[in-house]
């Protein structure tokens, strides 16, 4: 049976918590298609339809019993992780908004160029160019400050270095040994950053912020304790010990953690999930990494040339490569975990209990150069590392599953309004489907317009995300907003070139 539609809110009263509303019949009924039976309602937050009035009596509207693009109604299981109408009831991990719906199409949208190639329009919406959005414009700033700053730094590295009676040439060939390493990291995170890729001016302030702000202040405050251990032992060992299992650990991730929390609040936008978290967090770990190795590389020449470079090379270059890209990057995945759950302000401030994990594998690894200092050290070290190292890869693929998965389901809640159909959502939602749908794009032309179609599609399944966490932030809103208009675009584009 089908209900009448429900009567609009006034505007100005409070948004009642209408998660997922249908859209007019009129702009979801195509000429010829009438209601599949027995179908039901979609209420919203991933549940599964149900029929009748709201039991919660929380004005979820009900069905109108109107047909799909997609030809049905498909539900989309929603991972218990990532499900934000439960939450502990305090004053941090509640929304900090009214709740958001998704948004109604405006306008009847056609039919999926995707699911069926023989329509064709002639005339495609014209969009003007939005301008850049200001958490690039942050971004860049931030990358131009930091790229000074690491320029500063390397300078006084190496005056420091020269005056100490060193080679200015062994001096440079540390420094391309050090980036060998960055190199790496920088290319693994490339490869699992594929999904929902981060803008380029935040990935570099990442880099950059792990190599000049967090290694210049580890640099300073670990000297000065290890100096201060020295002054109370009057023992070295005792104080390198200080400074490489007590200070270092808590200094370094510290530092390193912030850099997160920076480039979490300029880029809220884009920093999403615990795969984002990872992605910065290994990242700022790469280049602090390559400026402290800079420092390793000196030291190990001053007192053994070449022969203890190449044992430096070996221990922090190949053996622990990966040590601080893990450590850091624990620390953007709970952050990213907590902020894809519970929202903005809980996902900052996690930080502090964030970088444990990373702290204790840290400590652990300066730890057992002093419990293990022969050549039986260097194989337990290899062994565990490597161990580590794979966890880690492992955990890789897992996120970027989770992220598909998550794209799949929220792109699937925007499908049962009429946005998209079904077999866009699978297109869009899996390796797969992306695959097939540049390879049919690229046939006709359009393969530029696809792979911005999944791209902003993508970032379109975050923001939904981010608004079911934080609630109905006005500029989530109008993030939403645009990119559903350039959704639309996009279908139309192509709908008119197949």
């Amino acid at each position: 049976m089908t209900h009448p539609p429900s009567a609009p809110q006034p505007p100005q009263q409070p948004p009642q918590r209408r998660p997922l509303q249908p859209p007019p019949r009129e702009q979801q009924q195509a000429p010829g298609r009438q209601q599949a039976p027995g179908q039901q309602p979609f209420t919203g937050h991933g549940s599964a339809p149900q029929g009748g009035p709201d039991p919660q009596g929380q004005g979820q509207s009900q069905s109108q019993g109107r047909r799909q693009p997609g030809g049905q109604y498909v539900h989309y299981e929603l991972p218990r992780l990532y499900d934000t109408s439960s939450r502990p009831a305090g004053p941090l991990t509640r929304a900090r908004f009214a709740p958001a719906p998704v948004q109604r199409p405006q306008q009847a949208q056609p039919d999926s160029a995707w699911a069926s190639q023989t329509r064709r329009i002639q005339e495609v919406q014209q969009q003007p160019k939005a301008g850049m959005p200001l958490p690039i414009v942050l971004g860049w700033i931030l990358a131009v400050l930091l790229g000074l700053g690491l320029l500063v730094l390397l300078t006084v590295l190496f005056l420091l270095y020269v005056l100490e009676g060193s080679s200015p040439g062994a001096w440079v060939l540390e420094a391309v040994l050090a980036s060998f390493s960055l190199v790496v990291i920088i290319g693994v995170i490339v490869l699992a950053d594929r999904w929902d890729p981060q803008p380029i001016p935040l990935l570099i302030s990442a880099v950059l912020w792990g190599a000049a702000a967090a290694a210049g202040t580890a640099y300073v405050v670990n000297s000065v304790v290890s100096i201060l251990a020295y002054q109370v032992t009057g023992d070295e060992g005792a104080a390198s010990f200080v400074g490489a299992v007590i200070s270092a650990p808590f200094t370094e991730e510290s530092a390193k953690g912030l850099g997160l929390v920076v480039l979490f609040l300029v880029g809220r936008r884009y920093f999403n999930g615990p795969l984002d978290g990872l992605v910065y967090g290994a990242l700022i770990g790469g280049g602090f990494a390559f400026t402290e190795n800079i420092t390793y590389y000196g030291t190990a020449w001053d007192h053994g040339a070449a022969s203890g470079v190449a044992v430096s090379v070996v221990i922090r270059g190949i053996i622990g490569i990966f040590g601080h890209a893990i450590y850091t990057s624990l620390t953007g995945v709970i952050m990213g975990l907590v902020a894809r759950k519970w929202g903005t302000l809980p996902g900052a401030l996690v930080f502090f209990v964030a970088t444990w994990p990373g702290m204790f594998l840290h400590c652990m690894w300066n730890l057992s150069s002093f419990l293990f200092p022969g050549p039986e050290g260097l194989i337990i070290m290899l062994l565990l590392e490597f161990a580590l190292s794979a966890l880690w890869l492992g955990l890789i693929v897992v996120l970027v599953w989770d992220e598909s998965r998550l794209t799949r389901v929220r792109l699937g809640e925007y499908a049962n309004l009429g946005w998209l159909t079904h077999e866009e959502v699978t297109m869009l939602g899996t390796w797969k489907g992306r695959r097939e749908g540049r390879s049919w794009a690229r046939t006709m032309g359009a393969l530029p317009v696809m792979k911005r179609f999944i791209r902003e599609s993508a970032e379109l399944a975050s923001t939904r995300q981010r608004l079911l966490a934080d609630g109905a932030s006005p500029k989530a809103t109008a993030n939403e907003r645009e990119l559903l208009d350039r959704l639309t675009v996009n279908r139309r584009e192509l709908l008119s070139r197949a």
